[in-house]
This record gives structure tokens, C-alpha cells and sequence, in this order.
């Protein structure tokens, strides 16, 4: 299926993936009533999941006393949240993403040969990862909507409405509307993808530029390698601050979404429903690794690509050249994505912590609920 990817075809393929979030931003060339039309569709997937979120509130307090039924709520109603989240950052943001999306479709459109060849080199070691793991995500989301069939429970969360739901149409129209608003989250999680997307885009302009220093031979072409470098590196900058909110919810949410999730696995539930929150588990693991990797990659691109200069022929040039090129070495601050007091620096090492804490977190819950029932 990805054998045949392009870069074109990995923008494509992003866009559609997230589509019912409404953070892939219209084109400025967008007519009025193109405008109009993306955000009455954005207002409406708002209404959609916001909703759900208080009956899933309303559900949190009915299960008070239920932990495992209240752990099911919770995450279910984290994940709404998280729509509610990420579709207003986005939208404050529209504007950041637009500027970021058209500025990749033109260098992806005119792209020189060498840098095509970075670019498709990406795509063939990234597509098949992103692009599994974005269907997987909507599998996941499908297996819980239609899993319910097989269950007691007539809807695909436990959500609890102040009013009489077990009659036709009212079953029929929530059951629709929990299912559509399922399918925005999974839409929600894979915007993992569009940020993978841009991080990666970034990585492979930096790569592009150590190629280029190499084949420095004068002054002129270093200095015009040095402003280069300053342009992708605020490019670079201006993709952490888009996406800087979405790591942040994603970390705190796919956190408390693991511990809850395990808390539902190895309760008294049904075995349909532990390969429910089983899926939803081994998602929000991925959903932060899809972030984190290009992140890290983009954090030790950024930070050598000053050395494509010193891997450079620079030696057999003349004397000024030398000591331009031994001026540009001196060590420059890598880009990364970073959230002040609670994500230090995003990259594989914080990942490993962050699975270590999680899993030490839900121990000392799990430790818990076994000692209310030793009492009980």
C-alpha cells in the first residue's frame, strides 16, 4: 500500500486523516462561501462532541462508587475533551497551520532533485509506520462502536442521560451520535500524524542544508547556507509552537487514558470489553511515540547540521574561507519540543520515562483498589 508513497501522497493521505477535526487549515486562495462552509462544519463537530461530554460527566457522578464503571467514563470522557481541546487550539492557530501547510506543499512543488531525493527518503522510512498506525486508529475506534453489538450495554460508552433513552428513535439517534463522535476522536488521535508530518518536514529541511554545506566552496555560498539555516530553523521554531498544545494534551491525556485503561483490563469486566480499553491503551502509548520520534530526530538534526560545513572540503580552500568556516561551528541550540515545568524536552529518552511513570502510577492505583476491596 505504501510502496508507492510520495510526499504529495503523504500530504494527501494526512489531510484526509484528519478531517473531522478541522485543523487542516483551507487554502488562502479559499473563496467566502468555502469559509463559511469549513467553519459551520467546525462549529458543528464542536456541538457534536461537546454534547457528549455531559453525559459523560453525568456518568462519572453516577458511577461515583463504581470504580471500574467510573474509570470507563473518565477515559471516555478525557477523549471528548480532547476534541474540544485540540479543535479550539487549532483554531486559534488557524492562521500558524496555514502558513506551515502551504509553505511545505511549495517546497515539496519545487523541490530540486537532491532535495526530492530527501524528501522521498522520509516518506519511504515514515509512510508505512504513520500510515498503519493512523488505520489502526480508526480500527480501534470501529471494533468499540461495533463491539457494542455483541455486549448488554445499547450505546458504545456508558454515557447517562437525565431522561428515558431506551425507546425508538432516541436509541437509534444516540447510538449515531456517540459512533460520530468516536470517529472524531480516533480523527483526534491521529493528528499525531499531522504533527509527525510537520516535524519531519522540518528534519528533512535541515538535512537538506548539511547536504548543501558540504558543498561549500566560497564565502558567498556559506553565507548564503547560514541565512538558509536561520529561515528553516524558524520554521522549525514556528512548528513547535503550533503543536506545542497538542503534545501537552496528548501527554497528559494519553497518561491518565493508560492508567484507567488498566485499571478496566484486569477488573471484573466482560472480555469484549477488556480488548476495548486494551486497543485504547496500546493506542494512547502510540499516540505519544508518534510525536515523540520525529521530535527527537528533529532535535539532533537541528543541532548537527552545522557540521555538513566542517565535513565540507573546506581545507583545500583558501585561508578565508577556513576561518568562515570554522566561525560557523560554534555549537547552536537545538530545536525542540519543550512544555515549561512538565515536558522537559520531547524525545525517546522522556518517552522511556514517561511509560515508567505511567505504569508506576497505575500500581499505586491498582494497590489501592485492591485494598477497598480486601475492606469491602
Amino acid at each position: 500500500m505504501f510502496r508507492n508513497a510520495t510526499p504529495e501522497k503523504a500530504i494527501t493521505f494526512t489531510r484526509f486523516s484528519v478531517a473531522l477535526t478541522c485543523c487542516w487549515p483551507l487554502q488562502t486562495s479559499a473563496t467566502k462561501n468555502e469559509v463559511l462552509r469549513f467553519k459551520i462544519f467546525r462549529f458543528a463537530m464542536l456541538l457534536n462532541a461537546f454534547m457528549l461530554l455531559g453525559p459523560m460527566l453525568y456518568a462519572m457522578h453516577v458511577y461515583r462508587d463504581d470504580g471500574e464503571n467510573m474509570c470507563k467514563a473518565a477515559l471516555l470522557g478525557l477523549a471528548v475533551l480532547q476534541v474540544l481541546v485540540q479543535t479550539s487550539s487549532c483554531m486559534l492557530q488557524h492562521d500558524r497551520y496555514q502558513y506551515l501547510i502551504k509553505e511545505m506543499t511549495y517546497c515539496c512543488e519545487k523541490a530540486r532533485s537532491y532535495e526530492r531525493r530527501v524528501f522521498q527518503r522520509y516518506v519511504d522510512k515514515y509512510s508505512a509506520f504513520y500510515g498503519i498506525s493512523a488505520i489502526w486508529i480508526y480500527v480501534t475506534a470501529s471494533i468499540v462502536v461495533v463491539g457494542t453489538l455483541f455486549l448488554t450495554d445499547p450505546f458504545p460508552t456508558n454515557a447517562k442521560y437525565p431522561f428515558a433513552v431506551n425507546f425508538e428513535p432516541v436509541r437509534s439517534i444516540i447510538f449515531v451520535h456517540q459512533a460520530l463522535v468516536g470517529m472524531q476522536c480516533a480523527a483526534h488521535a491521529s493528528i499525531a500524524v499531522l504533527c509527525a508530518l510537520l516535524l519531519l518536514f522540518s528534519a528533512a529541511r535541515f538535512e537538506i542544508l548539511r547536504l548543501e554545506l558540504r558543498a561549500v566552496t566560497d564565502v558567498a555560498s556559506l553565507i548564503i547556507c547560514i541565512k538558509k539555516y536561520h529561515k528553516v530553523k524558524r520554521y522549525a521554531k514556528e512548528v513547535v509552537c503550533a503543536i506545542r498544545s497538542i503534545a501537552l494534551m496528548t501527554v497528559i491525556i494519553c497518561g491518565v487514558s493508560v492508567v484507567f485503561s488498566g485499571i478496566t483490563i484486569i477488573g471484573r469486566q466482560p472480555f469484549t470489553v477488556k480488548i476495548q480499553f486494551l486497543s485504547l491503551a496500546s493506542i494512547a502509548l502510540l499516540k505519544v511515540f508518534m510525536c515523540t520520534w520525529p521530535a527527537d530526530h528533529l532535535m539532533h538534526m537541528s543541532e548537527n547540521v552545522i557540521q555538513g560545513a566542517y565535513e565540507s572540503e573546506w581545507y583545500k580552500h583558501s585561508l578565508r574561507v577556513q576561518k568562515y568556516v570554522l566561525f560557523t561551528l560554534a555549537p547552536q541550540a537545538p530545536v525542540v519540543l519543550s512544555v515549561k515545568c512538565i515536558i522537559p524536552i520531547l524525545s525517546l529518552n522522556y518517552y522511556c520515562s514517561f511509560i515508567s511513570n505511567v505504569f508506576s502510577l497505575f500500581t499505586v492505583l491498582r494497590i489501592a483498589m485492591v485494598r477497598d476491596e480486601d475492606d469491602y
